[in-house]
């Protein structure tokens, strides 16, 4: 047991010897380290020179702008102008050599009436009522009269006794001629056919007219049949 501890102390003691031997080496490495070349396996490693690739500066081009477009003159349309002819052949010959007097009035007859009838369009179909209506000569009082001399009472109506009114329907003509009879309302047994006949051979009547103009006129009469 004794000798185990004598070592110990030995030890001890020897301790800051090894501290100071250990300090040292580590110096001389470090300076060691500092001062190596890069010698590695016989071979000295020397840095290299960078390469440096030459670099061309290109300057920036600047691209003109485009000129804008020119503007485009339209001529403007001529405007339609209405042209007048004017026949000259008639007028009388100007003396350029005198002045002209612009102070002379210009007469104008008026006093000639204008007939305005020569310009109304005449329609062919039938008027019923007009400016101047249709008349028999000496008027309707002389129109039946005619009528009761003329007219011829049927046997056959005087046989049954019939008697009435026959409504007749006619047109008068530009020229005063009854044309285009008809019978509107009749009583049969023969007078409707005998007021038509009398009216048919009526005399001409006066025409109707229309601005000064003679037309056609539709009219409806009665005629009477009565027995004595």
């Amino acid at each position: 047991m004794e000798l185990k501890k004598h070592e110990k102390h030995n030890l001890d003691s020897k301790r800051p010897l090894f501290f100071n031997i250990g300090l040292v080496i580590a110096l001389s490495l470090s300076i060691a380290a500092f001062n190596w070349k890069g010698q590695y396996g016989g071979m000295v490693i020397e840095p290299q020179a960078e390469e440096f690739e030459p670099t061309f500066e290109i300057p920036i081009t600047k691209i003109p702008e485009p000129e804008p477009p020119k503007p485009r003159i339209v001529a403007p349309k001529p405007k339609p102008t209405s042209t007048v002819a004017f026949i000259i052949s008639d007028l009388p010959e100007v003396d350029e050599s005198e002045p002209l007097d612009l102070d002379n009035d210009i007469d104008i007859d008026l006093s000639e009436d204008i007939d305005n009838s020569q310009y109304v369009e005449v329609p062919d179909d039938p008027f019923l009522i007009v400016e101047d209506m249709p008349s028999f000569p000496g008027g309707l009082q002389a129109f039946y009269q005619y009528v009761a001399k003329n007219l011829d009472y049927p046997r056959i109506a005087k046989r049954m006794g019939v008697s009435g009114k026959v409504t007749l329907e006619f047109v008068i003509d530009r020229d005063g001629r009854i044309i285009e009879v008809k019978t509107v309302k009749g009583i049969g047994f023969g007078c409707d056919e005998e007021a038509m006949e009398v009216l048919k051979n009526s005399p001409k009547w006066n025409p109707g007219k229309q601005r000064g103009q003679e037309v056609k006129v539709r009219m409806v009469l009665p005629i009477w049949f009565k027995l004595n």
